[in-house]
């Protein structure tokens, strides 16, 4: 914040704040279980750290409902045995089922949200990811600041008079006027009054300029990197990390450059997951997995889009829990590769588009897309896709990186980019990942993770929160999610049917700008 010398004196005592874009959204919404029931966690941090972070639990299972939640928040670090205690929620009027609170984070940084729910049928509790960052920086309107600055002149004034009063009375007694000595050693009290508080007021405001300019430079965005795509039959993108907030270069072997933090560790069984969007979100989409030559480089081939202008969102989980955004922008030139063997690259160059009617699929099988109620900006809703063969049968779906789908949305100008699962925004490595910490396990680093969740174990749990199996049968998925902020969105929805291709579909969806009620 810059403020004038007089302004800053007494700037903390009043905060207003402004937004700030940036690349995906620190929405959290994540759907699993707590024991017996089932909930939606809404969590929205806040703009600014230290600050208060709004949580609200819904209950997704009619029949078990619980009656008390708590939410207690625990820094990756520490775990819960250096937790604040638990906040208590209450319910929410009118919704049945619906609880809030509000919990203070004071540092950024990976968290584990446990949120606690016991009622007649039990107890249990549900670990949520958070990514607590700062995205806003604070500034004063101008009459808010003159009124400071006015109120600074006021206390500056009165500290030289009490200075000079007390140097020029301080020796005369009684009735005694004081002679022109004292008034002469008051000036000179008041002179050197005014020099200190003048050297106070443009110290603070050194200091503060320091401060902000800190804190401006760690407001959360993209880290900084550098895309190249190479033209030609062997078309390959190469994503170099050179964020100097990010990376390092190691004392102990020269020349080399390391990622700040723990090591990043595999999410749905990839390092990275890298999304290429048409600019403009209205052409080919690209659903990709870089492979890692070194501690900040990433290639990977770039097959089955055309030529042109491209968005590059790519995501990155750190053992610790913490989700890292890269974006850039990149040009894509006439070639083609052939994709990575895995089987796990995904991309068209002219996704169906849902409208009334549902998209169409290559062998005529039918893809609807639908959100089940109006948008509003910061509310959760559930994005439903249903699949159907065509005859009108349930497509059954095979599991794609653990999961029954995948879905992206983007802002049709590219300032917000989301990765959904069936679970929400939340990812499962780091879900995983921070329950293993709480378990005391330290130990095993970056690719050494073990495998985050076998479907074996959970039935497909990974797919959907709850009857998963029976879910991805009758060719359903759903995807939780809050949009961020106003705007038209583009939704693409990725699926692979059981013997087939993944196949994308996408929904154009319009969320309007809040409406100020009194």
């Amino acid at each position: 914040m810059r403020c004038k010398p007089l302004q800053t004196l007494l700037a903390v005592a009043a905060i207003w704040l402004t937004s700030s874009a940036h690349v995906g959204s620190t929405l959290v919404v994540q759907e699993g279980n707590a024991g017996p029931y089932g909930l939606r966690v809404v969590v929205r941090p806040p703009g600014v750290i230290p600050g208060l972070v709004e949580v609200v639990v819904r209950s997704t299972t009619p029949n078990a409902v619980p009656t008390t939640v708590s939410v207690r928040p625990a820094l990756w670090r520490v775990g819960l045995r250096g937790a604040p205690p638990a906040e208590p929620t209450t319910p929410v009027p009118g919704e049945p089922g619906t609880f809030s609170t509000q919990v203070w984070i004071m540092q950024g940084g990976s968290y584990a949200f446990h949120v606690a729910a016991s009622g007649a049928a039990g107890s249990g509790t549900l670990v949520v990811p958070v990514t607590s960052v700062a995205t806003t920086a604070s500034t004063l309107p101008p009459w808010l600041g003159w009124l400071l600055a006015g109120l600074g002149v006021f206390l500056a004034l009165g500290f030289v008079s009490i200075v000079g009063a007390a140097s020029r009375e301080s020796t005369i007694s009684g009735d005694a006027q004081p002679a022109p000595a004292d008034r002469r050693r008051a000036q000179r009290a008041m002179a050197v009054a005014s020099c200190l508080i003048t050297a106070l007021l443009f110290g603070g405001w050194k200091w503060w300029d320091a401060v902000d300019s800190d804190y401006r430079n760690r407001l959360d965005k993209p880290a900084a990197v550098e895309g190249a795509v190479t033209a030609g039959d062997a078309r390959a993108l190469t994503l170099r990390i050179t964020d100097k907030n990010l990376t390092y270069i190691d004392e102990k072997e020269p020349g080399v450059t390391k990622i700040r933090g723990t090591p990043f560790m595999p999410d749905h069984g990839k390092i990275m997951h890298l999304f290429l969007i048409e600019a403009g979100a209205r052409g080919a989409v690209a659903h990709i997995h870089p492979v890692r030559q070194n501690n900040i480089t990433f290639t990977t081939p770039v097959t089955g889009i055309p030529a042109g202008q491209y968005w590059l969102f790519a995501e990155a989980v750190h053992e610790s829990g913490f989700a890292l955004s890269l974006a850039d922008t990149v040009t894509v030139p006439a070639g083609n590769a052939a994709p990575n063997a895995d089987g796990d690259d995904a991309w068209t160059a002219a996704p169906a588009v849902v409208g009334a009617a549902p998209a169409t699929l290559v062998d005529g099988a039918q893809m609807r897309i639908s959100i089940d109620r109006a948008p509003t900006v910061g509310g959760d809703v559930t994005i439903i896709v249903r699949v159907t063969e065509r005859g009108g049968s349930p497509s059954a779906l095979a599991p794609w990186l653990g999961m029954a789908g995948h879905a992206m949305v983007v802002r049709t100008d590219g300032n917000v980019f989301m990765h959904l699962h069936p679970m929400g925004t939340a990812s499962m490595a780091a879900q995983e990942r921070l329950l293993r910490r709480e378990a005391g396990d330290t130990i095993n680093h970056g690719d050494a993770q073990p495998p985050v969740i076998e479907m074996s174990e959970l039935n497909m749990a990974g797919m959907q929160h709850s009857a998963s199996a029976a879910v991805a049968a009758r060719g359903d998925v759903r995807f939780p999610v809050a949009f961020p902020s106003a705007g038209s969105y583009r939704v693409f929805v990725q699926v692979r049917r059981v013997g087939r291709t993944i196949e994308t579909a996408v929904l154009d969806v319009v969320v309007p700008v809040a409406v100020a009620t009194k």
